[in-house]
């Protein structure tokens, strides 16, 4: 079997514009659907080791009207700039650039009609041994409070080894600040299959951020030790009681590793599924699902609970606008932002 490509349009009342989904699937059985609604990552069907059975491993809302709203940024592409701005504004050449808020008094991945909320172009490639999905956009001048117009292109492709490539990139006419990601949440033991907190991660990080009570990066950079130590790997939940919520940080990848080894890794323990997250990027925010709470029920008919699902975010450091000591963000006029991050999926 090769690889098989197939399309389904969605008419949802609640979404101004039909919900188209893509299908791809590689020769192992592995199917991954993308959604033209924030160019996302709308589920992952693997077979199972011993059995064959399909398992989800994305976790999403039963009902897709909730994308009208997306409260909790299921699956889709997060931008301009992934994660928090501090109240809302930033510097550029001596002026105050303000942003409408929409968490508190900061900015939350990109403002409150980010590029996760818009309907992207697509186009497909198959190849004999893979197959891509092309999204584009644009984002005009002053959107989101944002200079310049950004033209912004996302590539997903699928390999026969159960790899999928994330590969970004985006162009601006003005100076402007780009840091992308995407915000799947990853249930590797299977969606409904109990919690993170049994998982194992492995993140090769010898810092993080250090937070205000806002979750907004001070500047200040602290050692990855006790409960944020992952160097080695330890189970999710061992000690996560020791934070006030869960974890919701960005960890500082160790700038000398190797390259050819993942800058993070999830098993599950029960099933013995893995997840390897790959990436250029210079760190990796690690979200435990603390803000989940059962309100809304999940894909597979259950209330999505808290811990259900995890993300891993690569992108640039969060608040970086307003941070000097910390990597720009800032894109110049007529740069191209580029950025690529791999997804490998196996059993061990």
């Amino acid at each position: 079997m090769g690889f098989v490509v197939t399309t389904d349009t969605l008419l949802v009342a609640a979404l101004k514009r039909p919900l188209q989904l893509i299908q791809l699937t590689n020769p192992a059985g592995l199917s991954v659907t993308l959604s033209n609604l924030g160019a996302g990552l709308w589920s992952v069907l693997m077979p199972e080791a011993e059995t064959g059975n399909s398992v989800e491993l994305l976790q999403n809302y039963q009902d897709p009207s909730h994308f009208a709203r997306n409260p909790y940024y299921f699956a889709v592409t997060i931008g301009r700039v992934a994660n928090r701005i501090g109240a809302a504004a930033y510097m550029q050449q001596g002026q105050v650039i303000s942003l409408p808020a929409n968490e508190g008094p900061n900015q939350l991945h990109g403002g409150p009609d980010g590029l996760g909320n818009r309907f992207w172009g697509f186009e497909i490639d198959q190849q004999d041994d893979s197959v891509s999905v092309t999204f584009r956009t644009s984002s005009l001048e002053g959107d989101q409070g944002f200079p310049g117009q950004l033209d912004v292109q996302l590539r997903y492709t699928l390999l026969a080894h159960d790899e999928l490539v994330l590969e970004y990139s985006a162009l601006s006419d003005k100076d402007t600040p780009v840091s992308l990601t995407n915000h799947a949440y990853w249930a590797i033991g299977g969606v409904g299959k109990g919690t993170v907190l049994q998982q194992q991660l492995q993140l090769d990080a010898d810092f993080i951020l250090a937070l205000d009570k806002q979750l907004v990066p001070t500047g200040e950079l602290l050692p990855a030790t006790g409960a944020f130590d992952f160097k080695a790997g330890k189970p999710i939940g061992k000690d996560i009681g020791q934070l006030e919520n869960g974890y919701d940080h960005y960890f500082v990848l160790n700038k000398h590793r190797d390259q050819n080894r993942s800058a993070a890794l999830v098993r599950d323990p029960a099933s013995g599924r893995t997840l390897q997250l790959f990436t250029d990027q210079p760190g990796i925010q690690f979200y435990s699902g603390n803000f989940l709470d059962g309100s809304i029920v999940g894909n597979q008919g259950m209330p999505i609970e808290k811990y259900a699902a995890l993300c891993l975010e690569p992108h640039g450091y969060p608040n970086a606008v307003n941070k000097p000591n910390f990597p720009t963000a800032l894109l110049k006029a007529g740069q191209l932002y580029r950025q690529c991050s791999r997804f490998v999926l196996g059993y061990s």
